[in-house]
């Protein structure tokens, strides 16, 4: 029997004994139990991948959904199966993600499973492990420098774990992966298409499962959104496009020079009205630049900050290592609002998120769907956050786009089919028994019951202070313009803001 056929039929082996459960190498630790999208997950990458013998498969799961911990189950059956063989050695298991923050999210889910892992990421070069969790940043840099080969020689790494997958479609990226030859390649992603029509199936091959957001949330695997559109004074067809999506640094300047800074905290102050709101609500907010999120921390410090902790992180200003610190101190609720730009558009885990301001519009429904998944992500049964008291079945979302005249940007609702579908979701979604207490105990009921009961009168008060945003409606006033799903906001809907002279 040849090393493949003997490394497969041990991968297999053990694979298929960690479907529910991965048992903890220390036995005072808690064994990882495993939902049953993930058992499913696992069941069919070892079809696919084992018993056909396939050298690659590609895995489509949503946003949220806890792929990390698929991840961490093949490669740990990976490791037993080699130990098993006497073939570990120099011999190495992969995973390949991009972002500081992701990177640094996967290595620790893999260090407090046990995993002895190393990571290759933010300047630090931890290569002695048998598993290594590495940016493609740093192993693009090791490329260039011809040095690649001699960290990872051709050939030596039996599993490749492809994180984020659709961001190693380009032929750079996918030379750089060939060029390490692994045995056995799995990638991962919540967005599996490019609209040049690009397929993760192109490079990683069909897919052996997929879970898409929509089902997610109608299973009960994603928080359900409640989705609030706020529109700004800019107009969209003003603002300079750049492979098909608005021009970062032109956006940044346009909303910058809108002072989009002092109505995000219009619209979180008008959300959540109390301190002890704050307290209970953690906040995400998306802002396309790093000026903007050091713009947004100055005037939301100057509002709330005696109340509440506000942080901004970018990758300029935040190290590997503070940013893990940080993420940590959000999960245990020493932070309130997070002010990220591009860094944290993917990976980023979060999960006691409950509010998200998306103050970065795009047309790219890949990047939208990524960003907002940060929000959408439940607290698992039995994990840290949930033994800490943190409970969440649904999330709000407050999306701030241009004026929309001849296009607009994405919505969240072009994600899972359109604004009907939006609305059959909520109907058909239910929030499990106890899973956050009594409705006045759960901040994003009492949010939501107290837009309804407005209806919402909120008009931003700063149209004539900065022009920046118009009045909002809830999605389910929003009209539909057609089959499709896809509607234009209108200039204007609501009672527009008082005039001078009614004032």
């Amino acid at each position: 029997m040849s090393p493949q056929s003997r490394y497969l039929q041990a991968l297999e082996k053990h694979l298929g004994s960690q479907i529910y459960e991965l048992p903890h190498p220390d036995p005072t630790r808690e064994s990882i139990r495993f939902d049953i999208h993930q058992q499913e997950q696992t069941r069919n990458v070892l079809k696919d991948l084992i018993r056909q013998q396939r050298e690659a498969v590609s895995i489509i799961a949503s946003c949220g959904s806890g792929k990390t911990l698929t991840e961490l189950n093949l490669i740990a059956a990976s490791q037993s199966a080699k130990k098993e063989l006497n073939i570990n050695g120099n011999r190495k298991d992969l995973l390949i993600s991009l972002g500081r923050a992701t990177v640094q999210g996967v290595y620790s889910e893999f260090r407090n499973a046990g995993i002895d892992a190393g990571i290759w990421s933010g300047g630090r070069r931890e290569f002695e492990a048998p598993v290594i969790v590495a940016g493609i940043e740093a192993l693009q840099v090791a490329r260039r420098r011809r040095e690649l080969h001699k960290v990872l020689p051709k050939g030596m790494i039996d599993l490749c774990i492809v994180d984020e997958a659709d961001c190693f479609l380009t032929q750079a990226r996918k030379h750089l992966i060939d060029d390490l030859n692994p045995r056995l390649k799995v990638g991962f992603t919540a967005t599996d298409q490019w609209p040049d029509g690009r397929t993760v199936y192109d490079y990683f091959g069909q897919p052996a499962h997929q879970l898409r957001l929509r089902e997610g949330i109608l299973r009960g695997i994603n928080a359900v959104p409640d989705v609030l559109f706020y529109e700004s004074e800019i107009e969209a067809g003003k603002i300079k496009m750049k492979d098909g999506d608005f021009d970062e640094k032109h956006l940044a300047t346009a909303l910058k020079h809108a002072e989009i800074h002092k109505a995000i905290g219009e619209v979180y102050g008008q959300l959540l009205e109390t301190k002890e709101e704050r307290e209970k609500c953690p906040t995400l907010i998306y802002v396309p630049s790093v000026a903007l999120v050091n713009a947004v921390v100055e005037t939301l410090s100057e509002k709330f900050g005696n109340e509440i902790a506000i942080v901004g992180w970018t990758g300029k200003d935040v190290t590997t290592s503070q940013l893990g610190d940080g993420m940590q101190s959000f999960k245990e609720g020493e932070i309130q609002v997070a002010v990220l730009c591009e860094m944290g558009g993917r990976g980023m885990n979060l999960e006691n998120a409950k509010l998200m301001i998306d103050a970065y519009p795009t047309m790219s429904l890949n990047k939208l769907e990524q960003r907002h998944g940060r929000v959408l992500r439940k607290i698992r049964k039995g994990s840290k956050l949930y033994k800490m008291g943190w409970r969440k079945s649904s999330a709000v979302i407050a999306q701030i786009v241009p004026k929309s005249l001849q296009y607009r940007p994405a919505l969240f609702t072009d994600i899972i089919g359109g604004y009907q579908q939006l609305q059959e979701i909520r109907a058909h979604a239910e929030k499990e028994d106890g899973e956050n207490g009594p409705a006045e105990q759960d901040i994003v009921d009492v949010l939501r019951r107290r837009i309804e009961k407005k209806d919402p009168p909120h008009t931003v008060r700063l149209i004539r202070e900065i022009n920046a945003l118009e009045e909002i409606k809830r999605y389910d006033q929003l009209p539909q313009a057609d089959a499709s799903g896809f509607f234009r906001i209108p200039r204007r809907y609501g009672k527009p803001p008082p005039t001078a002279e009614q004032k």
